[in-house]
């Protein structure tokens, strides 16, 4: 797992680094680590320090770091920063999931905001849309307050409909879909495998 540094705060965990490089053009395209000048990071470039200039973002530095002892400082504060950096996006769903203890049960009433996480049945929700929750509203039943995050120990999820940016695929992400295993080609893919940002993996 690569922690993310800017300015010497945290601003996220990641297990995958999206490597990118300046074109001719001026566009930020993929490639390889040799060649990156930065990466692509929660929808932003940042430069990676030490690599060829970027000009007009951010620049940061990655340390390699052990995901368990992350997670072993995130249970010591009570899993506050954990719980904090997966709701903003910064921890990925998968690894969230993993360490679904250390989110709140859903309950009710309870007034929720977009981003929350909240466990059911040991399985991660993210409220996708404010409201108060009531008894019948559970997150496993009320699709549109609630989205399901990945199961880690499951490789090709089922493919469902994103209802908006909030859970949308990211680039790289593994879906079932018709029969067929799936891999996001773009991210804040939106579009059902088959017709459009997917790229069909041959068994």
């Amino acid at each position: 797992m690569y922690k993310i540094i800017k300015d010497g705060t945290t601003i996220g965990l990641t297990e995958f680094l999206t490597y990118i490089k300046q074109h001719d053009n001026g566009c930020f395209v993929l490639c390889p680590e040799p060649e990156a000048s930065g990466i692509a990071f929660d929808g932003k470039v940042y430069h990676l320090l030490g690599r060829e200039a970027l000009e007009g973002v951010s620049t940061i530095m990655l340390e390699e770091v052990d995901a368990g002892s992350e997670i072993t400082k995130a249970k010591e504060t009570n899993g506050i920063v954990f719980v904090t950096l997966a709701e903003a996006g910064s921890i990925d769903d998968a690894t969230a999931a993993e360490h679904a203890d250390l989110f709140a049960e859903w309950a009710y009433p309870v007034a929720y905001k977009v981003g929350q996480i909240r466990r059911y049945n040991g399985a991660l929700y993210k409220c996708v849309q404010d409201h108060t929750s009531q008894a019948e509203w559970t997150p496993d039943t009320a699709s549109s307050l609630w989205a399901g995050t990945s199961d880690p120990a499951e490789e090709w999820p089922a493919w469902s409909q994103p209802v908006g940016a909030h859970d949308a695929y990211s680039s790289g992400a593994k879906v079932s879909h018709n029969g067929k295993h799936w891999i996001s080609s773009v991210d804040n893919n939106v579009w059902e495998p088959g017709v459009y940002g997917w790229t069909e993996q041959e068994e």
